[in-house]
C-alpha cells in the first residue's frame, strides 16, 4: 500500500496527513453516525446517551471536518456518513460536478472526489458477481 492509499477516509492515515486529531466523544459521536448511516442529532442523542445540544455541537465539527454529510430535509437536519452521503447524491443527482454534488451535501470537494474514485474503482470488481 502507498502512501496516497487509503481504506477509508477514517483510515487513522488519512486523518494524521489532514492533521485531523479528534477527541474520543467525537470518536463516539462518529462511530454512532457510520453506525445508522443517517441520522438527526436527536437519533444520536438517544444512541449515545448525551443530549441533544452535545451531539448537535459535535456534529457540526464533524462535518466541519468533513468527516460526515449534512443534508436539510424540510425541517430536520440529517448527518450522513460520507460515503453513504455520495452514493446517495450520485443516485439523485447524476452525472454533476463533484464541487457540485459536494456542495449539495456539505462536504469538501477533495473528500467527495476520493471517494468517488474509491467508489468507481470498487464498482467492476462487483459487477461480476451480479
Amino acid at each position: 500500500m502507498s502512501n496516497e492509499e487509503f481504506c477509508s477516509i477514517y483510515d487513522i492515515r488519512f486523518l494524521m496527513k489532514r492533521g485531523i486529531i479528534l477527541s474520543p466523544p467525537l470518536w463516539r459521536t462518529l462511530k454512532a453516525v457510520i453506525d445508522l448511516k443517517k441520522a438527526t442529532a436527536e437519533d444520536l442523542a438517544k444512541v449515545t446517551g448525551r443530549p441533544r445540544t452535545i451531539e448537535s455541537r459535535y456534529l457540526a465539527e464533524l462535518n466541519r471536518l468533513g468527516l460526515i454529510a449534512r443534508r436539510r430535509i424540510s425541517r430536520k437536519v440529517y448527518y450522513i456518513e460520507a460515503i453513504t452521503a455520495v452514493k446517495e447524491a450520485l443516485e439523485e443527482y447524476g452525472g454533476v460536478p463533484i464541487e457540485q454534488l459536494a456542495h449539495q451535501i456539505s462536504l469538501p470537494a477533495d473528500i467527495v472526489r476520493l471517494i468517488v474514485e474509491k467508489l468507481k474503482k470498487a464498482e467492476p470488481e462487483e459487477k461480476p458477481k451480479e
